[in-house]
């Protein structure tokens, strides 16, 4: 099997912002990693930690710069 696409840098905020993330589509990738910090340590932690884990299942597929995202944010 050839992996054609990955699952780029727009993709990912496409999908925060799906996820409720306000204005995801429109932040950088280091605002994304600071408001999904915040994300994480607020209430919704445990949401929050589910559906980036949903991502990482997929890392073969990610982009590196949306795996280093997701690995800071999930340490």
């Amino acid at each position: 099997m050839m992996i054609t696409e990955l699952i780029d840098q727009d993709d990912f905020r496409a999908q925060l912002q799906a996820w409720g993330l306000d204005g995801g589509k429109q932040l950088s990738l280091a605002e994304c990693r600071h408001r999904l910090g915040e994300l994480l340590s607020g209430p919704e932690r445990k949401v929050w930690q589910e559906r980036l884990a949903s991502l990482r299942v997929k890392q073969k597929l990610l982009h590196p710069e949306v795996q280093d995202v997701l690995n800071a944010c999930m340490k």
